[in-house]
């Protein structure tokens, strides 16, 4: 395949073109003249753009970092020539989320659509090999020289090596198997068979579970057996204590009637008693007055009967009345005898004596009127001296003390009669109320304990039940942990069996490589000898293409990391060369595009490198995009 002609408007071409020739093609340019951008559209052209793709790592996808910088859609042409006919490949976009995404292949110069040729598939049918395989060969972007292992060119040297398909990759193969093996079994806690180990596990987790479940169901029933055997000897003591509890009410109600009987009879006893000593202490003298006010009244009315006798002791004396009356006489007497002087004396005497008289009569009626006086105090007393009165009032304080007796007596039988109308009142509201005794609420209290006990164990067995029921049958889960053992060994054969596919696809995978990498590490090696000038002699590579080079002379070879970056990028330049002439199609070549790829070199190198360059041009069209 050579490239003649292309049109662009992609990145930073606007409507550009470039014209290229069979053979070697170098393009001289200054940086950020679109060098880079020409190598990109040259892979766009071939295989699309990858609109899936999304950045990574700060790198821009390409529908994002060539999008066109005019603001127009990506489009372009280019022509080839192919198989010996001329051809235009037309790429447009009307999506700008898939650009390029619109291919046309027509003969160049007509309309005519070249069969076959798609947007997806004309990469790999013009080059003869898919996208990966072309980048990592005839396709060295800037920076990129270095060669990466992928399956594409796995599948591509395999097929070189052995029956040329291309639909075998030994990595993709052994992947394939390991995601096998992994399905299966994963480092022991992953895949199939650890999955059947853990399930075979839960089930005899479940067969556990149902024994432990069935013993504690047997427990339960027991214990719910047991509780309401208890349950029912309660009840049997309950009424027992009940019937015994009603009698003792009872008998203590009639009790206490026949008490407030009693009481009543004692109480009015008391009372009648009470009256009658009340009725006798009114009688007395002294009334209802109490000991100290009757001791204050007979001592009063005692002393005043002794002052009423000392008055009624004091009477004058008529002897000088009688004798006044004499000399009266006898003073008249000598007055008629000797002188009238005698007649007023007789006279003088007469007044006196009546005076006398007078006093006399007096005296003596206060000595009649205090003795009637004394006597009414005695008669009231209805006694005959002042020392009865005392007596009396002694009397009354006897009596007032047998009065309080009784009323204390009366007061007394109040009290238990009103005790026993409440033990009667309280023995009737007892039986009324039926209040139970503590022995009777204490029993209650236990059975209602042991009944809770057996709801909850009726509950505990019902959920063992459901439960039990909700596990599932043992003879079930013995059938199914059979069912597993049985799958188990079958996948455990077929992880044995993948293994021994891994082990055998990796001898086989050796072999190829045997048979190739000597033949690709020859090729590479001679390339490297020629561009620096036979300083380095041999050249090897590992199965990821990692590459290693030996100076001539010395005894090893040495990785990139210790080569100087014009010698890696010789080394990778080289094995890039060797496996386009080893694994790309020989017949109608595809081009050689280079982007940069002598800019590490130095001008010695740099010309060598022209050198080999102008060798391969004669057999397959050379793009070399180059500043200098």
């Amino acid at each position: 395949m050579i490239i003649k002609n292309m049109t662009a408007t992609f990145g930073c071409l606007n409507g550009r073109k470039l014209a290229l020739e069979d053979g070697l093609n170098v393009i001289c340019a200054p940086n950020e003249s679109g060098k880079s951008t020409w190598c990109a559209f040259i892979r766009a052209m071939l295989y699309g753009i990858d609109s899936s793709e999304r950045a990574k790592g700060g790198r821009l996808p390409d529908k994002t970092r060539y999008a066109p910088w005019s603001g127009a859609l990506p489009a372009g042409t280019m022509e080839i020539t192919h198989g010996g006919r001329e051809i235009t490949l037309r790429r447009s976009t009307k999506n700008a989320a898939y650009p390029m995404r619109e291919f046309k292949a027509v003969y160049t110069g007509t309309e005519e659509p070249v069969s076959g040729l798609t947007g997806a598939g004309a990469g790999q049918i013009l080059t003869g090999v898919s996208r990966e395989v072309f980048r990592r060969s005839a396709f060295i972007e800037q920076g990129e020289v270095t060669v990466t292992a992928d399956t594409e060119l796995e599948k591509r040297i395999a097929s070189i090596v052995s029956s040329g398909e291309e639909g075998v990759s030994y990595t993709e193969a052994d992947a394939r198997l390991r995601v096998w093996q992994r399905k299966r079994r994963y480092r022991n806690t992953g895949g199939a068979i650890p999955e059947l180990e853990k399930e075979a596990e839960a089930k005899r987790g479940l067969l556990e579970c149902l024994s432990r479940s069935r013993a504690e169901q047997e427990r339960l029933v027991e214990e719910l057996e047991q509780s309401r055997r208890d349950s029912a000897a309660l009840a049997e003591r309950i009424a027992a204590a009940r019937d015994a509890w009603r009698r003792e009410v009872l008998t203590g109600l009639e009790r206490a009637r026949e008490h407030e009987r009693e009481s009543t009879a004692a109480q009015e006893a008391a009372a009648k008693a009470a009256a009658v000593k009340r009725a006798d202490l009114e009688r007395g003298v002294f009334g209802a007055m109490t000991p100290d006010e009757a001791a204050e009244t007979a001592e009063a009315d005692a002393e005043k009967a002794e002052e009423l006798l000392r008055a009624a002791d004091k009477r004058i004396s008529a002897q000088p009345v009688v004798l006044a009356i004499i000399l009266c006489f006898l003073a008249a007497a000598l007055g008629f005898a000797y002188d009238w002087y005698f007649f007023m004396i007789s006279a003088a005497m007469a007044v006196g004596a009546a005076l006398l008289w007078a006093r006399y009569s007096a005296a003596g009626k206060n000595a009649l009127a205090c003795a009637a006086a004394r006597e009414e105090i005695l008669r009231k007393y209805a006694v005959r001296s002042e020392a009865e009165i005392y007596a009396a009032a002694d009397a009354h304080a006897r009596n007032w003390e047998d009065h309080q007796k009784a009323a204390a007596d009366v007061e007394r039988a109040k009290a238990v009669l009103a005790s026993a109308r409440a033990a009667h009142e309280n023995a009737q509201a007892l039986l009324i109320r039926g209040e139970e005794p503590e022995i009777i609420l204490k029993l209650q209290r236990e059975q209602a304990a042991l009944d809770s006990r057996a709801a909850a164990v009726g509950t505990r067995l019902s959920e063992l039940t459901g439960s039990h029921q909700a596990l599932g049958d043992p003879m079930v889960i013995e059938s199914g942990l059979e069912d597993l053992r049985e799958r188990r060994s079958e996948l455990e054969a077929q992880f044995d069996a993948i293994d021994l596919a891994v082990s055998v696809l990796k001898e086989a995978d050796e072999e190829i490589r045997s048979r190739f990498s000597p033949a690709l590490s020859r090729t590479a090696a001679g390339y490297m000898s020629r561009l620096t000038g036979g300083r380095y002699d041999e050249l090897t590579l590992s199965r990821d293409f990692t590459a290693a080079a030996r100076l001539a002379g010395d005894a090893v070879p040495h990785e990139t990391a210790y080569l100087s970056a014009g010698a890696a990028d010789l080394l990778y330049l080289s094995v890039r060369l060797a496996v386009c002439e080893l694994v790309l199609p020989r017949e109608d070549p595809c081009p050689l595009v280079l982007d940069d790829a002598l800019i590490n070199l130095d001008p010695e190198r740099a010309e060598a490198a022209m050198e080999v360059l102008k060798e391969i041009a004669q057999r397959r069209q050379v793009i070399l995009f180059t500043c200098k």
